[in-house]
């Protein structure tokens, strides 16, 4: 384990300071996540419970990365043992800590599934014609009425703003949109802040609340929109201390709704303010930090400050290089050129980034990097269909519905099946006529089976059954170009499966209470819509495959800036820097918005050449060793301007032809990631380790089958029924039970006759249970209770369905009950579950005596959760993390083959 570092000065006293709020400014490279995760570790030192702190993040990676620095500063600080005390610490986005208040403090949203962007725009085209969207654009476009739309949306949302004030045609529109939305049980990041803030507008939740939260602490807040900062103030009770943490510098998300003015007026609004700035830069060689803070000085409205030097000057070379070339392949081949010398000096390429302002400039340089042989990471880097297998892909699926193809951008034509075919021999390999026959056979059949009307769609399914004509299950897992476009299929299920779950998504049946309707789900028009969807949307917005967790491939990132925030490389190229790409041609550009300019501001949204130069800010303070600024004269045969911030750093000056590249070395570390996976992954894994590989960390979606969401709804149930006896003191009657099905049983993808199937059968599993376990009812102690197990290689994280008290009769006695609706035979992974949780309650604290596996057809198992049992699964876990990460995915063929997902996939399955 790596020592704690020690902090002083300003660090040190952001780290100790309580009594007032706090405001943390803190420079590109910094170190902020040191002092943000020691502060954390100081204030439990002190006794803070961790309940009481929540910790924002931007991303869910920096959620990942501040929870792992903070359990080692505990450790570090207070002992292994204090490791097992945090349950209740969280450390997320504020998204994530939105969801959970909701379904705290608001139960029915235990039924809700979150859109993310790409399943909301899927949704919109869904519902376009219901809501009248098409009303939007002018030239009655789909597509570009649905952006329009949920771009104004956007705003609402991120700005809070009063329906009543906008136009009546949007109003309507909107309360419609919402209302559709609630009876599909769906919501939108947008939603999540707003019902967040709503309900902490009810005094009960604001009090139960502020009787909890002592510490919150705001990463990146330069980010932070108006309705996130009406949360944040929210939430900061009057025992409730906030630390705020960022840098102005570094605003970037002002599209997206941010408004840096919350940072630079913070102390303003929330006095008392005590304020830190931490301006030691420790990443990156003195002549690059000079020349960030030469730039950062024309960023206007800032705050005062510069950056500081750790690092030392090292060797002759210039660290900073301002170059241009003729035009934008002769800029490509020169960066590509220049990237193999230094892999060639003993860089690893994953040690080098590309950082461009938009993806106009992949083409080149992807081209230029693939003729000189250098690899490039595809995760999020790249769009998905800038793989030859995507593309391939799309175009099968306008064939199959007579779409024309096209690129963005591009005008499109007729997909032929002779092309399509010989497309599909050069990209999958296809090993002769014979192979290449069988495939002509099976897309006709699909073909005609697309278009049946009686038949029930399933794309994820026949997009299987394509692999397994295409002998995807031979490829050669240990080779790295193979395991790339495995991957590159993996995020086409993920395309698949986003349409289909909102185009199959089931709704509540406003004609019959309690009854839902079911979604589409078969038909050539189920289809096309599809491919339609792929051509017009999901060609320029999905991105390629991330890569498998814990696997370090040697490639070049090549990434948008916007992406690279919070990353770093030694070596960062920043290309295409002409004036219509950096700054675009389209900043400041005044917009047709729907909602009225005067009701916020707009400019924001449309960036200025203050949001510019951040993102270069940004771009330029990725470097630690060695920074290259480029543009190209050329655009085609038309000159192209320099951008201004090509031209302000024109005292670096150098022919490429004279570049002197530095030695720069490597910064691989020897040090193991800690290992962190849910249980469920792990039981995963303990079933089948290719099957873990091939779905968890590659990425493979499963088929969409009516009864999902059975047992969540069941569960959602059994808490409902908990809570009424626990609030009224006793059971809930027959009449009772049926109403609660009918308001709060939702099956997300069964049509009428199905959920009304297993309505029925949720209704006796449920009536069984108050039946039979009534006295489990007025002993709830508590439910759906988080759990993490802290071993030395691997820690296990899960939820609890319900745990008891009086145990044995014993009041401080706690028992754990896991509900199934069927463990079908087999208790294995279930026990293992239980155990896991009550040694991770014991470790807490808790005085966990029993632990019951309940399958709700109406069995009862108490588990073992002895001293020898306990040590016995613990070593269970151990040994499987110890296969995680060292790769062993072994196969474990046999009849679950039949029933599992990625069998056509898998060289080892069962027949």
């Amino acid at each position: 384990m790596v020592a704690t570092p020690q902090l002083n000065g300003e660090a040190l006293k952001a780290v100790k300071h309580r009594g007032t709020h706090l405001q943390i400014i803190a420079s590109a490279g910094s170190g902020k996540t040191e002092v943000v995760s020691q502060r954390v570790a100081d204030l439990l030192a002190d006794g803070v419970r961790p309940d009481g702190i929540v910790a924002f993040t931007f991303t869910e990676r920096a959620a990942s990365e501040l929870k792992e620095r903070i359990e080692l500063r505990v450790v570090d600080r207070m002992g292994p043992a204090s490791i097992d005390q945090l349950s209740g610490l969280f450390v997320g986005t504020i998204h994530a800590y939105c969801f959970r208040l909701l379904q705290m403090h608001v139960p029915e949203y235990e039924n809700f599934d979150v859109l993310d962007e790409n399943q909301l725009t899927a949704f919109a085209c869904r519902e376009a014609s219901r809501l009248g969207l098409r009303q939007f654009d002018e030239s009655n476009r789909l597509f570009r009425s649905v952006a329009r739309f949920l771009e104004n949306v956007d705003v609402v949302e991120n700005e809070l703003l009063d329906g009543d004030e906008l136009p009546e045609e949007f109003r309507s529109v909107l309360t419609d949109y919402y209302a559709a939305l609630g009876r599909y049980r769906l919501l939108t990041y947008g939603q999540q802040i707003r019902s967040a803030v709503e309900e902490l507008g009810r005094p009960e939740v604001a009090a139960r609340v502020h009787d909890q939260l002592r510490h919150l602490i705001v990463d990146e807040y330069q980010d932070i929109n108006p309705a996130q900062e009406t949360l944040i103030g929210r939430l900061t009770g009057p025992h409730t201390e906030l630390c705020v943490v960022g840098d102005d510098d570094q605003a970037i998300y002002q599209w997206r709704g941010s408004d840096v003015e919350n940072i630079v007026t913070f102390a303003d609004r929330y006095a008392p303010v005590t304020s830190f700035t931490i301006t030691t830069n420790r990443r990156s060689r003195p002549e690059i930090v000079r020349t960030a803070n030469s730039f950062a000085k024309s960023i206007p409205d800032r705050l005062a400050k510069a950056m500081r030097s750790h690092r030392p000057s090292a060797g002759s070379a210039p660290r900073v290089v301002v170059w241009d070339a003729e035009d934008e392949q002769a800029e490509a081949s020169w960066i590509a050129e220049m990237v193999c010398d230094l892999h060639d000096a003993g860089l690893p390429y994953k040690d080098i980034g590309v950082l461009v302002r938009t993806r106009a400039a992949y083409s080149k340089l992807l081209a230029e990097l693939n003729a000189s042989g250098v690899p490039v990471q595809p995760g999020g880097r790249t769009g998905l269909f800038d793989q030859p297998e995507a593309e391939v892909l799309g175009k099968t699926y306008c064939w199959l519905t007579d779409v024309d193809w096209r690129r963005p951008y591009e005008p499109g034509s007729g997909v032929e099946l002779g092309s399509l075919l010989a497309e599909h021999e050069s990209v999958f390999g296809l090993q002769d006529q014979q192979h290449v026959n069988r495939l002509k056979r099976h897309l006709s059949r699909w073909r005609t089976t697309s278009r049946d009307e009686d038949r029930t769609a399933d794309l994820v399914g026949d997009f299987y059954d394509l692999i397994d004509v295409l002998e995807v299950r031979n490829w050669d897992l240990d080779d790295p170009v193979r395991l790339s476009s495995l991957g590159t299929l993996a995020r086409f299920t993920s395309l698949l499966a986003d349409y289909e779950s909102v185009r199959r998504r089931s709704r509540q049946d406003a004609d019959n209470y309690g009854e839902q309707v079911g979604g589409e789900w078969a038909g050539e028009w189920y289809h096309k819509n599809l491919a339609i969807h792929i051509v017009n949307y999901a060609h320029g917005n999905y991105d390629g495959f991330d890569g498998e967790p814990d696997v370090t491939v040697d490639a070049v990132d090549i990434t948008t800036i916007h992406k690279a925030k919070g990353l770093e490389w030694q070596a960062v190229f920043v290309p295409s820097m002409t004036k219509n790409r950096f700054p675009p041609s389209r900043m400041g550009r005044k917009r047709d918005w729907i909602v009225p300019r005067g009701l916020f501001d707009a400019a924001r949204y449309e960036g200025s050449d203050a949001d510019e130069r951040r993102l270069f800010y940004v771009a330029i303070s990725r470097a630690r060793e060695w920074l290259s600024v480029s543009r190209h004269a050329r655009v085609t045969k038309q000159s192209a301007q320099p951008s201004p911030y090509w031209t302000e750093l024109n005292a670096h000056h150098i022919d490429p032809s004279d570049i002197d590249l530095p030695t720069v070395d490597s910064r691989s570390s020897t040090d193991e990631d800690p290992l962190a996976v849910t249980f469920s992954d792990l039981a995963s894994f303990l079933d089948c380790g290719m099957a873990y590989r091939l779905r968890t960390l590659i990425g493979f979606q499963p088929r969409l089958a009516p009864e999902l969401g059975y047992g969540r709804a069941v569960h959602h149930l059994l808490r409902r029924v908990a809570e009424q006896t626990q609030s009224v003191g006793a059971v809930p009657t027959e009449s009772d039970v049926e109403q609660m099905l009918d308001n709060h049983f939702f099956l997300p993808a069964a049509n009428k006759a199905a959920h009304r199937t297993m309505k029925d059968a949720a209704k006796v599993l449920i009536q069984d249970y108050i039946k039979n376990h009534e006295d489990d009812l007025h002993r709830v102690w508590e439910t759906e209770r988080p759990f993490e197990l802290h071993l030395d290689a691997v820690t296990v994280s899960g939820r609890a369905d319900v745990i008891l008290d009086e145990e044995n009769g014993v009041p401080s006695a706690l028992a754990i009950v896991d509900y199934k609706t069927s463990t079908d035979g087999s208790t294995d992974p279930y026990e293992l579950q239980l155990q896991v949780y009550a040694e991770a309650g014991r470790r807490e604290g808790l005085d966990v005596r029993g632990a019951y596996l309940h399958d709700l057809k109406g069995t009862r198992q108490r588990i073992e959760i002895d001293t020898v049992t306990i040590a016995s699964a613990e070593r269970k876990v151990e040994e499987a993390a110890h296969k995680i990460r060292n790769r062993e995915f072994e196969p474990a063929p046999g009849t679950r083959c039949r029933t599992c997902d990625v069998r056509t996939i898998c060289s080892a399955r069962h027949q």
